[in-house]
Parts: structure tokens; C-alpha cells; sequence
């Protein structure tokens, strides 16, 4: 059988005496790791591409900028791609190239659409059915599977020649269980099981959809893009493909339908959407729980049937670990709210503290997100900052409602709240996490803190980000002694006493996040 080839030849002094060749895609444009790279300022970093689609040779412009599009035969590429020919002239930028060879099999069945086998033992179906739309674009379901849990991790024992991927699948496969069994939180889980997932299926991008175990409604909970702008306004996830997938409880493998010119996108989503697309039921024995939605942009291969069947067995290899993790992220929030009903007790007794734990506890998790804490370290700031106060429980009302200035005595005593409040902790095996918040959030950079004289990486980390919050709130709050300071004037106190109060880096983080933080002064 005769394979299809192309011949893309230079043309002018840059390029003369070039040829580029393929039989499947040529990418074009300034980016180094294209297969025709084009070294001009008028040439974006992915210009174009030249695929075989459809017994045809088609090219497709990738452009962004109106100024220089793909031209064929000085035609611009007005939202189509161009079917190519012998001796065509294609102008990308200022550059030019002539199709000097092409050749195109007379096979019926074009590559990109003939199915690839089924590993043996497993069933699957081809449907090549009309086109549906997704998300803004037009999509053929080329296949679909409906395994039970345990048959689709068979694909794991099958015979090594069924098996092309079998080494990346496996190496993820082994990889999300182990961040099954060492990652407590839920939304690191499934950030880690998406990167391990792309990378073994080669996808631009991955996302996770979970159900609502309330309301049933299908929400992101992550998203992963190592190849994309995340910033892009692009849609991470078809729901029409995601909603189908979940709703009639199989997997399913889409293209794009490039050979139908009436079906081809606007410019405005061509450039890094969705040519190819994966959506893997995540299941347990039990429930459907969500979508592994997995894509693939135009520049790359379209996904095979064996993707297909790799991103299923991770898909029921991950769900019943999911669904763990989101029943202790319920538990978390259900004790979230036992502790801030247990803070706002301890508000009540302090008539001129208010809100103060709710601001501090706002101010803290912002900071330790621009410090980029793990999800370990924000749930003990999320847990621990609402209690940072709570040994006040055991600090006379005379004290602690004392309308003017503490006396030396009195402030002595009020200083015995940070190891009273460590002392209740530590009898609640689920809150000793949270004490070095509790006994450490007065502790100063130099050392002259309370009540341990701590210094500088001696105190630990989310307590230097409470004693920032705390000490802004502080600041800005009314006090019976004084009136609260302007926010300007709190923001130039704590850059004043960074190097001897506060931690230098946690105050240029807290200065960063100025703007926000205003924002939710004037709101609150």
C-alpha cells in the first residue's frame, strides 16, 4: 500500500535549497521543537500546520495576528482549511514554501480514521456517528466503552504486545495509588492524579468533575495544563461530552470532524481547543462519582481506542480513593464550623474583638496561598487561626474587658492566653496540629516575644503568618483606647517592624496582597 507523503520545499534567499517531509502532520512556525521551524520576527510561535485528513492533504492556519495569515497562492485562509496540491505556494509571515510532492493513497480509509485493535479481552465500540456539538465546537464519538470497575484494570494483565503504553500507563496507575495513600487533601489528589495521567496519555490538559454528593450537579474541581495558558479564556471541559459521558455511565473518545469544511471552527477557538477529546467515568463498584476529562489541541495526534480504554482503568483505579477523600473533606467541613462556633464563644466574652478571628483567619489563608503553603499547612491555618485566641477563656473579665490601658500585671496575665489556649489543644488529638498557632502567634522575629522568646525560622511558619494578620487586624480595628488606624498607616507599621517584630518575607507577601485586601476592608 502506497503511504501518503508530503514535500514542503524552501523558497527565496532564507529558505532556498530546504525541504521538510512527512507522511502524517508538519507543524510550522518559530518554536523550536516544530517540524518546520521558521526563524522571522513576522512568523508567530505555532503558525500553521499541514495534515493528512480525509484523503487529502489540508493545511490550517494557527495564526493570531490578522497582519500576516496563512496565505495559499496568495489567498488568505479565511476560518478553512485548504486542501493542498502539487507546485501550491504557501506564505507564512514573509516566508514562503512550494508543495513540491504530494502523495495520497487510494485506500478508502484515511489513516486518521481507521480503528486501531482492541486489546484483547476487552470490548469496545466504533460509532461513527453525525457530529455533536461541545463547548463551541463540533465532535465525532469514535468510541466508547461501558466496563464494570473490575474489568476495566484487566487492561493492566493483558499480553505486552496488546499493550503499546503499557509502562506510562502502569507508571500511573502505581503513581495515583501511592498519592492515594500519602495525600490528605482533596484538592492535591487530584491535581497529582491529573499530572500523572497527562503525562502518561500525552494530553494537553486534563480536568476532574465531581458529582455534588448533595445536589448531584456535576462542578471542576481541578484542572491541569502544562502545554496551555491557564490564563487563556479557552473552556477547560466540554459539559455537553462530560454530562453524556456521566449520565449514561460509559467512557468515550472524540475527534474533531476536520474533514467536514461546514464544521470548521472560527479562528477565535482554533488556536489550543479541543481536537481530541477522553472523558473516563470515574467509578467505584458502588457510584459514578465523576469524569476524567482528558484533550488533545490540533497541533497534536488525535488520541487512540487504547487511550481510551488506559484513561478508563485509571479512572477506576483513582475513583474509590476520590471518593474517600471527599468523604474526609466533609468531615473536615463539618469540624470547620464546630471550630468557628467554639472562636465566635470566645468573641462574645471580648465585646471589643467582633469579627476579629473571622478577619485574621481571611487575612492568613490569602498569605499562606502568596507563600504558597501546601494543603497541610493551609488546613492547620484554616482550623488553627479561629482558635488563636481561645485561651482567653481563661482570662479574668476584668481583664479582658478592661476599657483602658493594662496595667503591667495585667498584661502579664493576659499573656498567659497563648500557653492556656496550647493547653486545651493538647488534649484533642485532631487539634495538636494547630497549637504552634495557638502558643506561638505573639512570638517576634528578634526573640523579645511571648511566650517561648522564639526567633527568626524557631517559629514556625503559620504562626509568623497569624502574628502578620493578627497584628494588621489588630491595627485597624477599633479599640476602647484608641480608634482604629488607617489602613495606609497599618501597611507602613508592619514594613517598619519587619526584621524585628514580623517575619520579613511574610510582611512583603502580606504588602503583595494590598489591593485585595483593601478590597475586602471596604466590603466587610
Amino acid at each position: 500500500m502506497i503511504e501518503p507523503r508530503i514535500v514542503l520545499a524552501g523558497m527565496g534567499p532564507k529558505l532556498s535549497g530546504l525541504t521538510w517531509e512527512s507522511d502524517k502532520v508538519l507543524r510550522i512556525g518559530r518554536q523550536t521543537n516544530l517540524d518546520v521551524v521558521l526563524r522571522d520576527h513576522s512568523i508567530e510561535r505555532i503558525h500553521a500546520e499541514v495534515r493528512y485528513q480525509g484523503l487529502r492533504w489540508m493545511v490550517r492556519d494557527l495564526a493570531h495576528n490578522q497582519m500576516y495569515p496563512t496565505l495559499v497562492n496568495s489567498h488568505a485562509l479565511t476560518g478553512k482549511d485548504q486542501a493542498l496540491a502539487t507546485d501550491d505556494i504557501l506564505q507564512f509571515g514573509k516566508l514562503q514554501l512550494r508543495v513540491a510532492d504530494v502523495v495520497v493513497p487510494a485506500d478508502p480509509t484515511p489513516p486518521s480514521l481507521a480503528r486501531t485493535p482492541l486489546p484483547a479481552g476487552l470490548s469496545g465500540t466504533a460509532l461513527p456517528q453525525s457530529p455533536i456539538a461541545a463547548s463551541g465546537f463540533n465532535l465525532l464519538i469514535k468510541a466508547k466503552t461501558q466496563q464494570s470497575w473490575d474489568k476495566a484494570l484487566e487492561i493492566v494483565t493483558l499480553d505486552p504486545s496488546a499493550r503499546p503504553h503499557q509502562d506510562q500507563a502502569m507508571l500511573a496507575l502505581v503513581r495515583a495509588n501511592h498519592h492515594l495513600t500519602h495525600i490528605s487533601h482533596l484538592e492535591e489528589l487530584l491535581r497529582s492524579i491529573l499530572s500523572d495521567t497527562i503525562a502518561a496519555l500525552n494530553a494537553q490538559r486534563g480536568s476532574i468533575i465531581l458529582a455534588d454528593p448533595t445536589t448531584g450537579e456535576l462542578v471542576l474541581k481541578a484542572t491541569v495544563a502544562p502545554k496551555l495558558n491557564l490564563n487563556a479564556p479557552a473552556k477547560p471541559f466540554s459539559r455537553t461530552l462530560v454530562k453524556r459521558c456521566f449520565d449514561l455511565g460509559e467512557s468515550i473518545l472524540c475527534e474533531d470532524v476536520n474533514a467536514d469544511e461546514a464544521l470548521v471552527l472560527a479562528r477565535s477557538v482554533r488556536h489550543g481547543a479541543m481536537a481530541s477529546v477522553i472523558c473516563a467515568l470515574l467509578r467505584t463498584p458502588r457510584n459514578r462519582i465523576g469524569i476524567l476529562h482528558l484533550d488533545r489541541g490540533f497541533v497534536e495526534d488525535p488520541f487512540s481506542e487504547n487511550d481510551l480504554y488506559y484513561a478508563d482503568a485509571i479512572a477506576a483505579s483513582v475513583a474509590v480513593g476520590i471518593e474517600t477523600a471527599q468523604l474526609v473533606e466533609q468531615q473536615r467541613e463539618q469540624f470547620i464550623e464546630t471550630v468557628t462556633t467554639l472562636a465566635r464563644a470566645v468573641e462574645c466574652r471580648d465585646q471589643y474583638t467582633g469579627d476579629h478571628t473571622r478577619r485574621v483567619t481571611d487575612y492568613s489563608l490569602m498569605l499562606a496561598e502568596e507563600l504558597k503553603l501546601s494543603a497541610n499547612e493551609k488546613y492547620q491555618i484554616q482550623i488553627g487561626t479561629p482558635l488563636h485566641d481561645i485561651g482567653k477563656i481563661g482570662i479574668d473579665d476584668a481583664i479582658l474587658r478592661k476599657p483602658g490601658k493594662l496595667t503591667q500585671g495585667e498584661f502579664e496575665h493576659m499573656k498567659t492566653h497563648t500557653t492556656k489556649g496550647a493547653g486545651m489543644l493538647d488534649s484533642m488529638k485532631h487539634l495538636i496540629p494547630m497549637i504552634p498557632i495557638v502558643r506561638h502567634h505573639h512570638e517576634r522575629w528578634d526573640g523579645t516575644g511571648y511566650p517561648d522568646h522564639l526567633s527568626h525560622e524557631q517559629i514556625p511558619q503559620i504562626a509568623r503568618i497569624v502574628s502578620v494578620a493578627d497584628a494588621f487586624d489588630a491595627m485597624t480595628s477599633d479599640r476602647p483606647y484608641r480608634p482604629a488606624m488607617p489602613a495606609d498607616r497599618a501597611f507602613l507599621e508592619l514594613v517598619g517592624k519587619a526584621g524585628t517584630h514580623f517575619d520579613p518575607n511574610c510582611v512583603y507577601a502580606f504588602m503583595r496582597l494590598r489591593q485585595k485586601i483593601e478590597g475586602m476592608m471596604q466590603t466587610s
